[in-house]
């Protein structure tokens, strides 16, 4: 049974739908970074606040620097907003589980463990992000060894958070935070390697406008291995504005039944801390007021929802 969420029909999706209400089978969550740049007890109030006012169902928390990470405190802040948890990283390349170095890959194994037990212990059910090698611009091709000791650390993460009740979600990005999974159709074959039930795709809008033919074929490639969605624009700021082409993308997804989280993503360096700014180049300041892009942002995906559903 798919459970009850929070956020009910936008006046648009209202609208367009006739009137009618549409169930929407999928949990929406926000990224943590819309609202703070770092996860001190009040900066998690902060954004489980703006989460519950803007009606989403989940938060998603970054584990950047997972040394801060108070899980308990998570647990009990978003619990005391109805908010359910997923969890995202990037490794650095010290720590990069597709590097030929032994010594790094076992430091990424390493990290992704820490982090896998961070998600669980705050009841994160998802684990997402760029798992599989390091985030940040490679000068050249991944060779064949880097993604063989990609895929062997992603089975033992897969295997590892099965038993802790959360699904590993590999992010596909751009060529300027990767060389090794910048396609639905790369990541495909990553996770067939992968062979693991537990291990799945993460598609992000933002990255697919950039690397992807077609929306829609990318959501078809990854079949019933998609497992995570993030909803970006273009440029990082309200969703519409920019040049996603929305309704194949949400046409794909319910041709596709997808029923798994779809979480909001957007960055201004108004609110990040200084080293995502770096990490995420994010040099302009694209919005300013968190719950007004918040909200107009949950409005719009279910606006784009309920019209997808009406071709």
């Amino acid at each position: 049974a798919r459970r009850l969420l929070r956020h009910g029909p936008s006046i648009a999706a209202a609208a367009a739908s006739g009137g009618r209400e549409v169930a929407v089978p999928n949990p929406l969550g926000a990224h943590a970074l819309v609202w703070v740049g770092g996860l001190t007890e009040a900066e998690v109030r902060r954004a489980a606040e703006g989460a519950a006012r803007g009606g989403y169902d989940v938060l998603e928390i970054p584990l950047l620097e997972p040394a801060s990470v108070d899980p308990a405190m998570i647990r009990q802040v978003l619990g005391e907003h109805s908010l359910a948890a997923t969890a995202s990283l990037g490794l650095p390349f010290d720590a990069d589980v597709s590097s030929d170095e032994p010594e790094v890959v076992a430091r990424g194994e390493q990290r992704l463990e820490v982090a896998l037990n961070l998600a669980a212990d705050f009841g994160a059910k998802h684990l997402c992000g760029i798992l599989y090698s390091a985030f940040g611009k490679y000068s050249k091709p991944p060779a064949t060894v880097g993604w063989q000791n990609a895929v062997a650390a992603i089975q033992r993460l897969g295997q590892k958070a099965a038993d802790r009740g959360v699904q590993v979600n590999l992010e596909v990005v751009n060529r300027y935070e990767t060389n090794l999974l910048n396609t639905a159709a790369q990541a495909r074959s990553f996770v067939n390697d992968v062979g693991s039930p537990n291990v799945r795709i993460h598609l992000d809008t933002y990255h697919m406008n950039i690397e992807e033919r077609s929306f829609a074929e990318a959501v078809r490639t990854c079949g019933d291995r998609l497992g995570y969605v993030h909803l970006g624009e273009s440029h990082r700021g309200h969703l519409g504005t920019g040049t996603v082409t929305w309704p194949e993308f949400f046409a794909a997804l319910r041709e596709a039944d997808y029923q798994g989280p779809m979480t909001f993503e957007s960055f201004s360096n108004k609110v990040v801390a200084p080293y995502c700014v770096d990490a995420l180049c994010v040099w302009r300041n694209l919005w300013e007021d968190s719950d007004e892009l918040a909200q107009a942002a949950h409005a719009f995906i279910r606006e784009q929802w309920t019209n997808a559903g009406n071709q």
